[in-house]
Order: structure tokens, then sequence, then C-alpha cells
């Protein structure tokens, strides 16, 4: 065992020294052009150690140096720079002037931090050292990252981001700074000057960022902002594929992501809560316990510490307290700032400590998280199941055979809406499928005239307000005999803290409902005008998870109250699943699974009533989801109170 151990240690020494000395050499190595006008690398002594193969270079940082070439490979295969091109683009070598990210860019900036700028066509992004993508391409200017921020502009104006890529700051400001250590940049907007500190809050002075910060506790600073930005993180970014997802967020990654959000939140607090100037006061001794009592004050802030000093050091302490150089590390105790350790260093070089006995250098979590069931595996389920079924199509047997209905009813009118490629990056499988194949049904089966229906397929915010106008309009010819359908295959969410269930555009952004069709205002709308009675299909749930498996928040939400989710007189409402189930699809027959057995029951039961047709659904939804992903779909159904039961006998 012993000799095992010596063994690691020897790898470890010898990995360390290897890093340190790659990152010297680089450090040293500079770049050098020949007479021929090609580009390399030489040591501090002069010697070419990198041959001048390239067309043009830039320093190495971190490791590696922007280099011009040809378009080539890893490996180089194919010649020094892999198959020829004509193109020259830019890439990055290593030290020994291997091609390690390959030649793909059109400009390339050094590494700092961890990340490279780097342009496509006439937009900038940023890469991570094996070249993967961490921003894509769609800012018009960056800087570097500092201090664990980057400055990105979008037409005018600038903004930041962070190391996940996020748009920590949005672009609104005329001119901006970088970051400082302190947390704070200097920014310009509309002639007005000020400060924007790291969690995107603006500021006219320093002080009063500072003076906020202190004010409150841990939890109100950090506990929204972390649940934020993990709720972020655990989404499928845009051109994310599902494989890649799964590698960046798991069960193993997870835990140390949230760990590691919050640990910045910390340390970002703790700086803005340290003392400036404290006065550091000396007072009497203890013999018992050897220890002195110094008070510690800055401002209002007041601490007491037990110094520990032996007894024979006691007199050169007091003669020497004034002239000691003090340092202090806090951390965050009972949800507040607190000093863990202070150290005390005397003009004969001595120093003594104190060690808060509260302090844990453990780091663990220190705020208390809801975090919900996550089922990280789902997604990846889910897709394997649609990628099986890609390319066979012999199951779908709801989208021919249509059943027909002589003549139609021109008293029925219906709204279809099926959202599926969100700008987000999210998907709704088969969603546009699902609407297309519902607006034949509504035609052939239902007998609703072409000139009363309302589709929009992948609806923007824009194309919301365009059906809230055919509404209005429409709703003015309705009578005593009017039927409505309204069809939704897409994303729903529950606007926290007002109580309303909203249909959300592709263009909606993340965590919000900007844009979205209130189904309440649609519910309101109705009831004001003569019309029979409604019925709303929503295939989608109006809870946290989509039907491609992935979680729109991780955290558990308050309880949703069912008062929200009740329609007003004469209108039924069925869910494809409830709050804490998703609306999943059914890979085999090219739609929701919802729609499926919805559509199957239009096509085999003729003049099938409102009950009949939610048990029909109901069952079958429950029992395939079981045997595809063995997850519970429980599809809902509400109608007003005032209705009761009366809705089972509405037909379609």
């Amino acid at each position: 065992m012993k000799k095992l151990r010596s063994t690691a240690r020897i790898c470890c020494v010898l990995f360390l020294a290897a890093a340190g000395y790659a990152g010297c050499l680089a450090q040293n190595l500079e770049p050098y052009r020949d007479w021929f006008g090609s580009y390399g690398f030489t040591d501090s002594l002069g010697n070419v150690v990198i041959e001048c193969k390239f067309d043009d270079v830039k320093g190495f940082s971190e490791g590696y140096a922007p280099v011009l070439s040809r378009a080539g490979n890893v490996l180089g295969e194919g010649g020094v720079f892999g198959s020829l091109s004509l193109t020259l683009k830019w890439g990055y070598i290593d030290t020994s002037g291997m091609i390690v990210i390959p030649c793909r860019f059109d400009l390339a900036e050094q590494f700092s931090e961890g990340y490279a700028a780097v342009m496509s066509g006439s937009k900038w992004g940023f890469i991570d050292g094996r070249g993967d993508t961490l921003v894509s391409y769609k800012y018009d200017e960056v800087k570097k990252f500092v201090n664990g921020y980057a400055l990105v502009r979008r037409g005018q104006k600038w903004g930041y981001i962070d190391t996940d890529g996020q748009e920590l700051v949005p672009c609104v400001y005329d001119m901006a700074g970088s970051f400082g250590q302190d947390g704070f940049a200097a920014v310009t907007r509309a002639d007005s000057s000020g400060f924007v500190f790291r969690n995107g809050n603006w500021y006219a002075t320093k002080d009063r960022a500072l003076n906020w910060i202190r004010g409150i506790p841990f939890s109100i600073y950090a506990k929204d902002k972390v649940m934020n930005r993990m709720n972020q993180w655990q989404r499928l970014m845009v051109g994310e594929s599902v494989p890649d997802w799964e590698a960046r967020v798991n069960e193993d990654t997870f835990m140390a992501r949230l760990e590691g959000l919050e640990m910045r939140s910390e340390a970002e607090y703790l700086a803005a809560n340290r003392m400036e100037d404290p006065e550091c006061m000396l007072g009497r001794y203890d013999v018992r316990t050897q220890t002195f009592d110094v008070s510690v004050r800055s401002g209002s802030r007041r601490y007491k510490i037990d110094l520990p000093v032996p007894v024979r050091d006691t007199a050169a302490v007091r003669k020497g307290w004034k002239k000691a150089v003090h340092e202090f590390r806090y951390y965050v105790y009972r949800d507040r700032a607190f000093i863990a350790q202070a150290v005390f260093v005397l003009p004969d070089r001595k120093s003594y400590e104190w060690t808060a006995p509260t302090y844990n250098q453990k780091h663990g979590l220190l705020l208390d998280y809801d975090i919900a069931d996550v089922d990280f595996t789902l997604p990846g389920k889910i897709y394997r199941k649609m990628l099986a079924c890609s390319g066979d199509s012999s199951d779908v047997d709801t989208d021919y055979g249509i059943p027909g209905q002589p003549g139609s009813n021109v008293e029925s009118y219906a709204l279809i809406i099926a959202n599926e490629h969100y700008r987000s990056g999210e998907t709704v499988p088969y969603a546009v499928n699902d609407g297309r194949i519902f607006y034949d049904y509504c035609v052939r089966r239902l007998g609703v005239p072409e000139n009363n229906i309302k589709a929009v397929f992948d609806a923007t915010s824009e194309d919301m307000r365009s059906v809230e106008a055919w509404m209005d309009k429409v709703s003015r010819m309705f009578n005593v005999d009017t039927r409505i359908i309204v069809y939704y295959s897409g994303q729903c969410a529950e606007e926290r803290g007002v109580g309303e269930v909203y249909m959300l555009p592709v263009d909606y952004t993340a965590g919000g409902v900007q844009g979205g069709l209130s189904l309440n205002t649609m519910y309101s709308g109705i009831l004001n005008t003569s019309a029979d009675n409604a019925l709303f299909l929503l295939d989608a749930s109006y809870g946290r998870i989509g039907r491609n498996g992935m979680h729109f928040d991780v955290f558990e939400p308050a309880a949703v109250d069912v008062s929200v989710l009740r329609p007003e007189e004469r209108m039924v409402t069925f869910y494809a699943a409830g709050a804490d189930e998703g609306a999943y699809p059914y890979p085999q027959k090219r739609h929701g699974l919802f729609t499926y057995f919805l559509l199957k029951a239009l096509q085999d039961h003729p003049g099938i009533s409102y009950g009949e047709l939610f048990d029909y659904i109901s069952a079958n939804v429950e029992r395939v989801s079981e045997e595809l992903y063995g997850r519970t779909q429980e599809p809902e159904v509400y109608s007003s109170e005032w209705d009761g039961e009366a809705w089972r006998d509405f037909t379609l």
C-alpha cells in the first residue's frame, strides 16, 4: 500500500511538473516570420521550435496559440494540415505545434480563463479548450473573459456573459468596461454612467450596491439567482444534441453544478461584505484561556474575537499591536457574513490566528432547495425511442382513412395552434403534425367549414396576437348554436404568483410567459358571447415537463391552485397531463400520446360525447405511457363548478 501511495505521489508530481513546464514553455514562445512569409515560433534563445508553416499566428495563452492555415483535422491526416482547402481558416495549436482545434474559424483570439472568442461569418461566439461551443455565433463583437465575465456586443449595445455562456447582463449599454475583482463594471447608458454588479443590477455608485448587499441575508441575495441559473443550465441549449445534453446534465453533475453556483454567489456576497479599514482594539488578557479579547469594528459592524496568545508573548503583543497587520477570511453563518478566520502579524513577523468555532472548511450547501423528483434519463429514453421509429411509418394509422361527415356545421369554429420548434432549443416532437392532422379531422370528420378555422404553426408572439384578433372578430358572429374547439399542441406554463396558464409562442423567453396566450383571457372572451359551448384540447402539461422529457424547472414550485385551471361556464378543458407529468410523444404513431388517442377516438367512434372522449383518451394514454417510458401520464379534465358533470353529455 505504501508503495502504491508513493507511486501515486510521484505520478502526481510528474504531471504537475509537466503541466507547469508546458505553461512556462508557452509563455516563452514568440511568433516568428521567416524569409518566405510563413509563421512559426521561437524560444527565448531565438531557436525555431515550431516550424514556420502557418500563414499567420498569434501568441500563446493558456497553452494554445491561434494559427491561420488551410482547414485540417486534429491528427493532421492528409498532409500537415489535413485535407487541403482553398480557404484559409483559424485554429489552435499546442506547444508541440500540433493542431489541437481544427482550422475552421474565420477569426480566432487567444484563450482567457479557459475560453476563446472565435468568429464564423460575421458573428462571434466562444469555444472552450476542447473546441466545443460555449456560446453560439450571435454577437457582433466580443472581448476576452476577465474575472469570469466577457463583454459582448449585439448591434450597438453591450452586455456581459458568464463562463456558463449565459447572458448575465442584457446588451443594453452604450459603453461598458470589464468586471473588476470587486464585482463591478463601469457602464454608460443614455448619457447616464454608473456601475453594474455581477448580479446584473445597475447602481449609480459602488457604495449603493455594497450597502444593499450588506443589508440583506445571504439567502435573499443568492437563492433565486442560483435556482434560476440552475434551471437555465439544465435546459437543452440551441443546437445541442440530446446525447451531448445527457453528458452535460445528469445526476452526477447536477449537485456539483448546484454547489458550484452557490459557492460563486457566496464568494460574491462575502466580497461585498468585506470590512473596509476595520479598527481592531486589543482588550484584556484571560490567563485561564490564554486569549486576548479583540474588538473588531467597521462602521456599524461589530465582532468579538478571543485571540489565542501564549502567556510568554503577551507583552510583545501589547507593545506591537498598533502596528499589527491583520487579514480576515469570511464565511456565511446564520445567513449573514461573519469572520471565519483572523490572522494578526506583528512587527517581529510573529503571527497569531483565530478561527471561529462554528467555521467548517469542508463546504456543503448553505441553503435549502426544494428539488423536484427529476429524472434526467427520460429525455434520452424519448430521444432513442424516436430515433428507433424514425424510418418506420407502418403504424401511423390515424393520418389516413379519416371518416367524412355529410355537409358542414356552419356554427362550428376551430382554433388550432401547433408549436414544435422553440427558438430556445426546446422541441415538442410531432406537434406540427398533430396540428395539421387535427385540422383535417375538423374539416372532414367534424364538419367545421375551412373559413371557420384559424390554424397557426410554430406561432410567434405576433402570431398569438393575430389569434386574439381573429377570436375577437369571429366572436361577433357567435349565436346560441355556436360550438368552439380550441386545439393546442406545444408548451404551456403557469405564471407564478398570478395563477394563469399560458400557451407559449416559439419565441418566448425561457422561464417566462412573454407573448403567450392566456387561457383565462380566452375563457373570458368566449363567456361574453352567445356561444353554446367550447372545448379546449391541450396536448401539453401545465407543469414542468415538456413532451421531449426536458424539465422546465428542477425545483418544487408552489402547488397549483385548481381554481385557476377551471374554465368558465359551458366550457371544458382537457389537459394531456398534470403538473408533475409530461405530455409525452408516441413515436410509432408520429403524434403526441394525447393527440393520437384523440384522433383515434374521432376515427373509430362517430357521435362520441365529451365524457366518452375523455375516458377513452385517459385510459389509453395512461396505459401506453407506462409501456413506453415507465412513467405515468394522466390526462386531466376541468369544467366550471356551475356545470358540474353536465359537460359529459356534450357531443362533438
